[in-house]
């Protein structure tokens, strides 16, 4: 099935791009944490430039996802996706700024708008969405391969990026990823066909035209599934937003060892993610998240009790593993259940509603790091992981094909009454993809016309 999704051309061409990006995104996953200590930054300012632009969890990107999600509903899903590649490259030069002056302002900037460029990720995962059908087994393959093929370059690319940056600075990373992001928004605007106008049979693109209420409207009754989500964000930010940097100023490692964590975690993802997408069928999506929440407490156990470097790579295949149980089975659940005229815009209310909860994460462990030391924020995110096992076990409702609410076919977001797998609430779900960012920050994920 995988290769005859390929012959699909938006399809093929995000998977292509998933895997260039996929080159410059492993490299930022393994260097962006410590560039901010190589311009004399500490711990406690890398949480607040976290905060304020990691993607999928920041609040610029917690207010873009929401409002271009939205548009792309009304405008298409192309022109989103290709706003936010472009956004990516700026993002760059912005990044490179901060390198040759070292000035907090440009620094802050640059993450800020490294947080904005996944305006284009609602769209994205609605445009593979649309281009199978919306045919949920489908939707479940294809998500995992765009996702696998985004993942294959993080195995080599974290330790050069890490060797790089000792030898000859970070300036040269960022060119790099600005180029092969260049290469992509040429894919995009040369390939991409639109898929909203179609899977609109003809209809206008949007009943109300653009609403900024709208853009941030929660459906009724969804606030406990959506709260489960938000609490996932939060408690594993307060740890995996700035875990690379607690693990370099405890451990004294090098960028180029801090390298060689993240391309095991990469090869963990990519080893797991067969099994991973046969679980899903197996299980559905509401155990099988609840799993890789369960894996995410281990994985900081893990990292509060570890001592070697030994220790962090077998962490790093844990981690991997509870990425590809997590990635697939949201945004298939996502998919399937929202209305078409709203596909883009619950994608990114569901991205805005955990950003906005979890941006303070970082912030929160950086200063736990501060003033108690390392285990602290772990142990906090410990507490919160498991917690948010139980919350989406109770609030996150499966989806196998259509679910059924008192004998009727559930074709909306709202459910109010009870289903046969859990309680009436909203039947959507969605990741806000990552990466970095989302549920697994710092990962090479779903490429959204930035990854």
């Amino acid at each position: 099935m995988s290769l005859a999704l390929l012959s699909d051309r938006n399809i093929r061409v995000l998977a292509v791009t998933g895997l260039i990006s996929g080159v410059y995104l492993g490299m930022l996953n393994g260097i962006l944490q410590l560039f901010p200590a190589s311009l004399g930054f500490g711990v406690a300012t890398l949480g607040i430039l976290q905060a304020v632009g990691s993607r999928f969890s920041g609040v610029a990107a917690s207010l873009a996802q929401p409002i271009a999600g939205h548009l792309s509903d009304i405008y298409g899903r192309r022109v989103m996706i290709a706003l936010g590649s472009a956004a990516t490259i700026f993002s760059m030069a912005l990044f490179i700024l901060a390198a040759l002056t070292a000035n907090l302002a440009c620094l802050f900037g640059a993450f800020f708008a490294f947080g904005v460029s996944v305006l284009g990720s609602p769209a994205s995962q609605a445009m593979v969405a649309e281009s199978v059908g919306l045919d949920t087994s489908k939707m479940n393959v294809a998500y995992s391969v765009v996702f696998l093929l985004s993942s294959i370059p993080g195995v080599v690319t974290p330790y050069l990026a890490g060797a790089i940056a000792d030898s000859y600075g970070y300036v040269v990373i960022f060119l790099a990823a600005a180029l092969l992001e260049s290469a992509d928004l040429s894919l995009y605007l040369k390939e991409l066909y639109e898929t909203r106008s179609a899977s609109s049979q003809g209809q206008a693109r949007s009943p109300d035209g653009f609403s900024l209420r709208q853009s941030f409207r929660i459906p009724r009754g969804s606030w406990g599934y959506f709260g489960a989500l938000a609490m996932d964000a939060f408690a594993f930010g307060i740890t995996s937003s700035i875990i690379y940097a607690l693990i370099q100023a405890k451990f004294r490692y090098s960028d180029a060892q801090i390298g060689i964590i993240v391309s095991v975690l990469s090869l963990a993802i990519i080893l797991s993610q067969y099994p991973a997408t046969k679980l899903l069928f197996i299980l559905g999506g509401r155990k099988t998240i609840a799993l890789s929440e369960a894996l995410g407490t281990a994985l900081m156990v893990g990292w509060a009790v570890a001592g070697t470097f030994t220790d962090f790579l077998l962490l790093s295949v844990v981690f991997g593993m509870s990425v590809s149980t997590w990635v697939p089975g949201v945004q298939s659940l996502v998919m399937a259940n929202s209305p078409e005229h709203e596909r883009g815009g619950i994608g990114g209310k569901v991205a805005a509603v955990r950003g906005l909860f979890a941006f303070p994460a970082p912030i929160v462990g950086g200063f736990l790091y501060q003033s108690l030391g390392y285990e602290a924020p772990i142990l906090a995110s410990v507490l919160g992981t498991a917690i948010t096992v139980g919350l989406l076990l109770k609030y996150v409702p499966e989806s196998q094909g259509e679910p059924q609410v008192k004998g009727k076919a559930v074709t909306g977001i709202e459910i109010t009454g009870a289903t046969d797998e859990g309680p009436g609430l909203s039947s959507v779900l969605s990741t806000g993809f990552p990466e970095p960012g989302n549920h697994k920050p710092f990962l090479p994920t779903y490429p959204d016309g930035n990854h």
